[in-house]
């Protein structure tokens, strides 16, 4: 009888130790970034967003946010610097196809606002960025929302000169539906 109650006990605190935590599927996404050039801001897009986004207002620190987006899917409006940004001296799409981000931390600031503490790969460099989020839920849809600046040369895209800034501001936002099921984390 002591066995089969200190396994029931058991069980029961491991299943409080089981926390559900809230998936959402990205249903659309845009990544935008800026710069300045020769005077002027240049502003483009990445497409090809992947994430996989587990996120419970109710429990920030168990969050888990980790997206990533295709490099050769970069569009500035202008084909000749598309390719130019692609090549070997920049982005390296040939090489590195992807840009991934992923958390390390979330802690709720007030309402719907949050500061993630973020892993940035770029290339074959990785840093610590934090990013100050939204994160708006409607039922069964939420939207995830942030904007960082970053040093490009932290990341070895380009090299330094005159008429390209060093600072390019990224915002992304992305739309999601809530899965039915709920991930299990501990």
């Amino acid at each position: 009888m002591k066995t089969v109650l200190l396994t029931l006990i058991t069980a029961l605190v491991i299943d409080l130790s089981a926390v559900a935590q809230i998936h959402w599927k990205p249903t659309k996404a845009t990544v935008t970034f800026s710069i300045r050039n020769a005077g002027l801001t240049v502003t483009g897009t990445f497409g090809g967003f992947s994430g996989d986004l587990i996120f419970d207002p109710a429990l920030p620190e168990k969050t888990q946010l980790s997206a990533s987006v295709e490099t050769a899917t970069l569009e500035t409006g202008i084909g000749l610097r598309n390719n130019h940004l692609k090549k070997k001296e920049y982005f390296d799409a040939a090489t590195y196809p992807r840009i991934s981000l992923r958390s390390t931390r979330v802690e709720r600031q007030e309402n719907d606002a949050y500061t993630g503490m973020f892993e940035l790969t770029i290339k074959n460099t990785t840093r610590a960025v934090t990013i100050p989020l939204t994160i708006v839920q409607k039922g069964m849809t939420a939207t995830f929302s942030g904007q960082f600046t970053l040093n490009r040369l932290d990341y070895e895209v380009g090299k330094s000169g005159l008429l390209m800034g060093n600072e390019v501001t990224v915002r992304v936002v992305v739309q999601t539906q809530q899965v039915t099921t709920p991930v299990t984390t501990r």
